[in-house]
């Protein structure tokens, strides 16, 4: 039975899951809050449902077709997310010095690799098993894996904490946050990214938005909600943008098919993934990502 209110996590007031529906897609029912445009959905998955979502389809398509969803290779793209991890260091390297690093939803480690080589104490932690292994057997890095609320480091153990394209995947985005402050020294300093669900591109494509893709991202969220959640969890908000990065043709072919998963889109998809044309980067900005960077108070 669905139920008919639900809090919102960003600002607490209460949402009526039939009056403010916004959204029915993939089977799973997205609210809107009326206070503070933070969307969502009604139900959350449970840690079994979580492993089962995070498995390796996810990051590879040919071990499980999620319809554009996740990564058509998450590996093959190494050098592009290593490119986004510099660019994400040098925005970094001018709110605070190198020191330890948590990058939490690390994947397979490019980040935690990248700011090692900066000078950076840096560790990750990831709930995904093949990732994990793979950064640890191939990059050497230090990952665990473990969800951020099972994590046992000490109270102020870091001087910043990374938090790329995962927010959208938490079950508990405020609590998250509230840990985040804890793992942090005072005045330490957090980085996050995640789409605008209030972004032009967002609105205009509505339901067929790229990241509005509800088996993976329970949270859609905006600038200000995410001001909103930062402050009630201890942070003062430093900086909010919407920086731009580069993509393989293949990966965004891949991702055509988020917003049309017709026959002839998904041919496109294969013929453009496995062509010398697919490896080609292409610098790409739908100011539909937001960045945020916060300081402990």
């Amino acid at each position: 039975m669905r139920a008919e209110n639900v809090s919102c996590a960003a600002c607490g007031q209460l949402v009526d899951s039939v009056r403010d529906l916004r959204f029915r897609k993939d089977g799973f029912d997205i609210v809107r809050c009326r206070t503070c445009g933070l969307l969502f959905r009604t139900q959350l998955p449970d840690e079994r449902e979580l492993e089962q979502i995070y498995d390796a389809s996810y990051f590879f398509s040919t071990l499980g077709d999620t319809r554009g969803q996740g990564y058509r290779d998450y590996l093959a793209e190494e050098e592009l997310h290593r490119d986004a991890a510099r660019r994400r260091l040098d925005a970094l390297a001018s709110l605070t010095e190198p020191g330890s690093l948590l990058d939490i939803g690390a994947a397979a480690g490019f980040f935690v690799d990248e700011a090692s080589r900066l000078g950076w104490d840096a560790q990750g932690i990831d709930i995904a098993p093949a990732m994990v292994s793979w950064g640890v057997d191939h990059l050497g890095v230090r990952l665990e894996r473990c969800a951020l609320d099972g994590a046992a480091f000490p109270a102020g153990s870091f001087d910043a904490v990374t938090m790329w394209d995962y927010i959208e995947h938490a079950v508990d985005p405020p609590g998250d946050l509230v840990r985040a402050a804890g793992l942090l020294r005072p005045g330490g300093v957090l980085a996050l990214s995640t789409g605008d669900v209030a972004s032009p591109v967002a609105r205009v494509t509505g339901a067929h938005w790229h990241l509005l893709t509800p088996r993976h991202h329970n949270f859609f969220f905006t600038a200000p909600s995410l001001r909103r959640m930062l402050d009630r969890a201890g942070f003062d908000t430093l900086h909010v943008g919407h920086p731009g990065g580069r993509y393989s043709v293949r990966y965004l072919t891949y991702k055509l098919r988020t917003f049309s998963d017709a026959a002839p889109v998904r041919a496109l998809a294969e013929r453009v993934g496995a062509s010398r044309l697919g490896a080609v980067d292409v610098p790409v900005n739908l100011g539909d990502i937001v960045t945020v960077h916060a300081r402990k108070r």
